[in-house]
């Protein structure tokens, strides 16, 4: 029996790194919220702009089920569909390691949490892997919602992450062959489910991440007075487009300064660059806030349930193993 099936036996060092996991994410939490020149939301902080701001919120949260969501469906798709409580529980406590500067961290901690509910840690990384390139396509495509303006005669190259896409949408068995052949480089095995339906099901559900998510900002930009309908489309356009491009910068925690700078140059098309500074850093505060809010309601359920294996594993027989 593995030892991670029985808490009483967890070895000391596998203990000792919980912890040191644990310790890591609070610093990159606190360097996060000293990193930070909030002072530039002050004109967002009004009674006129609070329900914009709440209701701003409510769908950034929905924005990080959707991306929970594909990651479960990569996830299944190697062969681990987990309930969906428990993915989200290692999704989201994994995911506030992101704010600790360098992408090993996530990756740890999700390794970390996934082993108590019995998936290795090199599907973990193989799941990692694969939502990067995922990540960064759906907001590449999304994001030419926006950036027409900005790139001008360079405006074809929007073609290419959007080919990629659709080839991938066609040909989803590909991405498990990938990640297999990755897997015997390293003299391991990795299963897959072969049809590559859940890999449709991750893009899918990355994709209304990337619109749902663009909202949170296109209501930022309501409380400054940005037009309606022009900023709905450059807001989706702007958020999915800096999102997947800080995505692939893991030197910096969770892509900071490269996010805001993306978003205050496409959403300089339709507020004051002074505006859109003031949206870009309150989206900043909103996903900060909606991300502690996730990852502290589900560790309060891992901890409330003593994230027993045993406890949070038994829906996965009900599942269906479908690819």
């Amino acid at each position: 029996m593995d030892d991670t099936s029985s808490p009483g036996r967890r070895p000391r060092w596998r203990l000792l790194a919980g912890w040191a996991l644990a310790c890591v994410i609070v610093a990159g939490l606190v360097l996060a919220l000293r990193g930070q020149d909030w002072s530039a939301t002050r004109p967002m902080v009004t009674l006129q702009a609070l329900p914009f701001l709440l209701l701003s919120c409510v769908v950034n949260v929905a924005a990080l089920l959707c991306a929970m969501m594909s990651w479960r469906s990569v996830l299944a798709d190697l062969g681990h569909p987990l309930p969906r409580r428990t993915a989200a529980g290692v999704y989201f406590v994994g995911m506030s390691a992101k704010y600790a500067p360098g992408a090993l961290w996530v990756v740890l901690t999700h390794a970390r949490l996934a082993q108590s509910v019995g998936v290795g840690a090199l599907v973990t990384v193989a799941v990692w892997l694969l939502n990067i390139p995922i990540v960064l396509l759906t907001g590449m495509v999304v994001g030419s919602l926006a950036a027409p303006p900005m790139l001008g005669g360079w405006s074809w190259l929007l073609l290419l992450p959007a080919a990629s896409l659709a080839f991938v949408m066609a040909r989803p068995t590909l991405v498990g062959r990938a990640a297999q052949a990755g897997a015997r480089l390293l003299r391991r095995e990795l299963t897959t489910s072969g049809s590559g339906r859940q890999i449709r099901a991750a893009i899918s559900w990355q994709i209304a991440c990337r619109l749902v998510s663009g909202l949170h900002l296109w209501l930022l930009t309501l409380a400054m007075g940005a037009p309606v309908w022009q900023s709905l489309v450059v807001s989706i356009g702007a958020f999915a487009l800096a999102t997947g491009l800080s995505s692939v910068v893991v030197v910096l925690p969770d892509g900071a300064l490269i996010r805001e700078m993306v978003l205050i140059g496409t959403l300089s098309q339709v507020l004051p660059v002074t505006a859109a500074t003031a949206v870009a850093v309150a989206s900043r505060a909103v996903c900060l806030l909606t991300d502690l809010l996730a990852s502290g309601v589900c560790a309060l359920t891992m901890v409330s349930r003593r994230w027993r294996p045993e406890a949070i594993t038994d829906g996965v027989t009900e599942l269906p193993r479908s690819g």
